[in-house]
């Protein structure tokens, strides 16, 4: 059997210096430095954690500030949009009731316009042959009358008739107008033969007030494609209200003309003069002038004329105005239509 030696164990401070110097310094160095490195770690392991735990708050109560902003603005949009639909229920439900009311007053006024319109149609035809035998037996009678006043009276009942005969007509181009049955025979011709169909019992009227009529006619022909007798309707009330509204001793001048691509009637006088907020309301039916003073003067008109004149120039595809200085400096009615190619 083996013998073993026993060592007696010797505790740190038994042993000799010798064997203490065994253990390095470095050795030494290497455990702080690891346990620093470790701890640092720690630190900002914990200062990371912390930061985001902090981080995650603010962003928490930032998302949850504006979480609440958002439904707040939700509800208010909700409320306003609730508003909203009502009131658009509540004004469609006045819509509704207006558009009703609307085509009640439409139906109403169809069936009114189409009475006027059998009124107009049933003068002109019941009022246009007893007016002619007046008219008639008047001229008649007047011719075999000796006595000056009696002979006067028989011409007021002509004129009178011619009058009333100028109102059936125009009640019938009113008519027709409104019916969609004004037509225009458009043929060639040269428009200053309307002149030539005009002026002459023109120059009586003029002759018979002292007031002085003018002509100005084109040297070359005006050649268009046009209704003649239309196209000198217009031109017959043109220098109608230019001798109605010119005072004796004043000039009206008649003009007939080429100008450019248009063939153009102007006339001319030096009367009452048209107001400017009136220029364009003249040519509506029924207008009568608002500054006109002489009460006369007005009640020889219906207002009809000049609106006639617009639709009859419109028929043939030209243009028709009015221009004036203002009261008292006289007026210049035109109107043009194409002239032929």
């Amino acid at each position: 059997m083996r013998a073993v030696r026993y060592v007696p164990f010797k505790t740190s401070a038994a042993l000799s210096g010798a064997e203490y110097a065994g253990f390095s310094p470095v050795y030494s160095m290497e455990l702080i430095f690891i346990f620093v490195l470790v701890g640092f770690f720690a630190l900002l392991g914990l200062g990371y954690i912390a930061a985001n735990t902090w981080l995650s708050r603010v962003v928490s109560m930032r998302l949850s500030t504006r979480g609440d902003k958002a439904v707040l603005l939700a509800e208010r949009y909700l409320v306003q949009a609730s508003l909203a639909s009502t009131e658009l229920a509540r004004r469609n439900r006045q819509l509704s009731a207006l558009t009703e009311q609307l085509n009640l007053s439409s139906q109403e006024l169809a069936r009114l316009n189409e009475m006027k319109s059998k009124f107009l149609s049933m003068v002109v035809h019941d009022v246009r042959s007893p007016l002619a035998a007046i008219r008639g037996f008047s001229q008649m009678l007047g011719k075999k009358m000796t006595g000056e006043r009696e002979r006067a009276q028989f011409a007021n009942i002509v004129s009178s008739a011619d009058q009333l005969g100028r109102l059936v007509s125009d009640l019938t181009d009113i008519a027709m107008i409104e019916a969609g049955k004004l037509t225009v025979e458009p043929a060639p011709f040269d428009l200053r033969l309307i002149a030539a169909d005009i002026l002459p019992g023109q120059k009586i009227k003029t002759a018979d007030k002292g007031i002085i009529l003018l002509y100005s006619e084109c040297a070359s022909p005006v050649q268009v494609n046009g209704d003649r007798f239309r196209l000198g309707q217009v031109l017959m009330n043109f220098l109608g209200n230019a001798i109605k509204f010119t005072p004796a001793g004043h000039e009206v001048e008649l003009s007939i003309q080429a100008a450019g691509p248009w063939a153009e009637v102007r006339v001319r006088d030096s009367g009452i003069g048209v107001h400017p907020s009136e220029v364009k309301k003249i040519f509506e039916k029924f207008y009568q002038a608002k500054y006109q003073k002489d009460a006369a003067l007005r009640k020889q008109g219906w207002g009809l004329g000049l609106s006639i004149a617009a639709e009859i120039v419109k028929a043939h595809k030209g243009e028709i105005w009015a221009q004036s200085q203002g009261l008292g400096k006289g007026s210049v009615f035109c109107y043009r239509v194409p002239l032929s190619q």
